[in-house]
């Protein structure tokens, strides 16, 4: 599968690599070519990874992965062509600077506030609630780490599935792309535990549930 990611952070890298393991061709899609981060990336000697502009990843993904901060990616999506005709996984959280709250209502989400902007796209929220530091190994013990999932669209719903399950999660759907904002909240939790609460950050979610859900 082509997949375009927007963004070289952290977790846009991580999650490209990991594909690109997987077979996938990934194309980065970058302002800046000459970034420290962008400039690790194409030092890769995998060949399922390339890096381009953020027009171009665009074009290139059947899935785009929208790795860049929140207040970036209203601009980004509206300059973009053709979305419609791909899904748009959503692993943004749209947190203040100081990490104190979230800039959006709760009576919406970043990821439905995505949607509004690309009537029609099939928008998928995912990874939003994990460190880049754990994608490394999602393997606790016995247990993998959860990735909660939401959105409207069942096939681009089961497409992320697959996808977050080749890099060894566990997927956990937790309904339609309204419940967003539950998700973002949760993200809101791991920081709080990762940081404020020194944890540090190679933590995951995990729903555990009993034989027959009772």
């Amino acid at each position: 599968m082509n997949i375009g990611i927007i963004g070289a952070g952290d977790i846009g890298s991580k999650l490209g690599k990991a594909w690109a393991k997987r077979g996938h061709q990934i194309m980065f899609g970058v302002r800046n070519i000459e970034s420290p981060k962008v400039k690790l990336l194409r030092k890769s000697n995998d060949d399922n990874l390339r890096v381009d502009s953020i027009a171009q990843a665009f074009e290139f993904g059947e899935v785009i992965v929208l790795a860049v901060p929140w207040e970036g990616v209203l601009e980004i999506i509206r300059a973009a062509p053709n979305l419609a005709t791909k899904i748009l996984i959503d692993p943004t959280n749209p947190l203040s600077s100081d990490l104190k709250s979230l800039v959006v209502p709760f009576s919406t989400s970043a990821a439905e506030e995505i949607a509004k902007a690309v009537p029609g796209t099939k928008v998928i929220k995912a990874f939003n609630a994990i460190g880049a530091k754990t994608l490394d190994n999602l393997q606790f013990g016995t247990l993998k780490a959860d990735t909660f999932i939401c959105g409207d669209d069942p096939i681009g719903k089961s497409i992320v599935r697959q996808l977050a399950i080749e890099i060894g999660f566990n997927v956990v759907d937790v309904g339609p792309l309204s419940n967003a904002k539950l998700l973002e909240y949760l993200a809101w939790l791991w920081i709080e535990l990762a940081f404020k609460q020194k944890m540090g950050p190679n933590i995951a979610f995990k729903l555990l549930t009993r034989l027959g859900g009772m």
